[in-house]
């Protein structure tokens, strides 16, 4: 009876304390989940470059606005003859008038010589109907722009999703490493208690050999465990855009919250919210844009332009001359081309439509997919809090049992050993619904707070 006693208070109060001298791992800075999403926001590579390429869109519609206005062209040429120029004018060449007889008087030659020749032309044109056409240009990189704003937020949600889901993993084998480390505590207690039953020939030696298989077993789950811990905080760390070495250690997350999510308001949400939603609007939009402005290449293009001419070391042609008038290009005949590339252009529309009705009904489909297991898991939460809850009871009746002698030691581990299990399973069960509310916001398309 004192023995038993002993034995019970040393499990009792000695292994817990074990286990809370035990570090954890990874316990040097403290990061918490919003803290995880901030950095990811901030310091992510692939973001990075995501917005970039919203900058750089946006530089390209500030450039295709300046098509718009009138565009300054200047050409100056240089060049000398390799071999001179002779003129021949025959007597009379200009006519023969009174008073002054023909002219040139006699046959005359001129040479042009050798000279460097310098040709300066400078144009100002303004487009007028082609401000249709570049209008519409404009309007397509906008569109662009705004495409890349949408894949830029696409990528945000799936940053944060990603975050989100490595955080809890990393909490669901930290609980895991709990659950284990109390059990190898039992198991190498139960050893050591079976080992001096067996010299006292009380045990079997079968019963010392099982416990220390299950020891062994135990053993190599933790470190497992801790292999992929390790292996997900490098790949957080990675997200973040830090340090892969950085040491750090998660915090625990709230209780799991009951509140009802309106299913038909998540689904219109989505549709009105999700990035790829969106983008396949504006491809739709796009097409659209590209279609009117090939429709606009059956416009003649007209331009008002003024242009300035200087020739240099050139005798015989005229030194400046300034003009300004009406330019007009148009390609009547086209033998069908522009035709048949417009309708190549309505099927692309079509396409884009067709496109955009299928990600909104796969949109729908993950939405309900995403609810239907968040659903799931708060029910599967509820389960193993009834089960922590019996496994709590059995431990109480066990070691009530256990100091009236109506009960083993072994019962009283066995009991202690069930409840680490039962409180791992409902961590494990509370971190799978906050896991699957965050697929959930990802599929409705929820911002995330920064």
């Amino acid at each position: 009876m004192t023995k038993r006693v002993a034995t019970w208070c040393f499990l009792t109060f000695a292994i817990p304390a074990v286990l809370r001298a035990s570090p954890a791992p990874g316990a040097e800075e403290k990061l918490t989940l919003d803290a995880a999403v901030r950095l990811a926001f901030e310091n992510n590579r692939s973001l990075a470059a995501a917005r970039l390429q919203v900058e750089k869109a946006t530089e390209e519609l500030l450039a295709d606005k300046t098509r718009r206005l009138p565009s300054f062209k200047s050409t100056v040429s240089a060049s000398q003859l390799l071999t001179p120029v002779n003129f021949s004018f025959p007597a009379g060449a200009f006519g023969t008038f009174p008073g002054t007889g023909p002219i040139p008087a006699s046959d005359t030659n001129i040479t042009t010589p050798r000279n460097i020749n310098v040709f300066l032309n400078s144009q100002v044109s303004q487009p007028l109907t082609q401000l249709f056409r570049i209008n519409l240009g404009i309007a397509n990189a906008a569109a662009a722009r705004d495409l890349n704003r949408e894949q830029v937020r696409d990528q945000e949600l799936s940053l944060a999703n990603s975050v989100k889901r490595l955080y809890f993993a990393i909490l669901q084998g930290r609980s895991a490493l709990t659950a284990s480390d109390e059990a190898i505590a039992l198991y190498r207690e139960l050893d050591r208690t079976l080992s001096v039953r067996v010299a006292q020939k009380v045990a079997l030696r079968s019963d010392s050999l099982d416990v220390q298989t299950r020891l062994a077993q135990e053993e190599l789950t933790r470190l497992t465990t801790a292999d992929t811990i390790a292996s997900q905080k490098e790949q957080l760390n990675q997200l973040v855009g830090r340090d892969l070495r950085t040491e750090f250690d998660v915090e625990a997350v709230a209780e799991a919250s009951m509140v009802e999510v309106d299913l038909r308001a998540a689904q219109r949400r989505a549709l009105d919210e999700r990035p790829d939603v969106k983008q396949a609007r504006l491809k739709v939009v796009q097409a659209d844009l590209d279609r009117r402005a090939k429709k606009t290449e059956r416009i003649p293009d007209v331009a008002l332009v003024a242009s300035y001419v200087s020739n240099f070391n050139m005798d015989v042609m005229p030194q400046n001359m300034a003009m300004a008038g009406v330019q007009v290009s148009w390609e009547p005949f086209d033998w069908g081309r522009k035709g048949r590339e417009l309708a190549a252009k309505s099927q692309v529309v079509n396409q884009a439509q067709l496109t955009l009705r299928e990600t909104e009904d796969r949109v729908i489909l993950d939405v309900n997919a995403r609810f239907r297991k968040l659903q799931e898991n708060r029910a599967l939460v509820n389960v193993a809090a009834m089960s922590q809850s019996a496994a709590r009871e059995k431990l109480r009746i066990k070691s009530n049992q256990f100091q009236s002698e109506s009960a083993l030691i072994a019962d009283v581990l066995h009991a202690r050993a069930d409840l680490a299990t039962s409180n791992d399973q409902y961590q494990q069960a509370l971190l799978a619904f906050w896991t699957a509310r965050a697929d959930f916001e990802r599929a409705v398309g929820e911002d995330v707070i920064r």
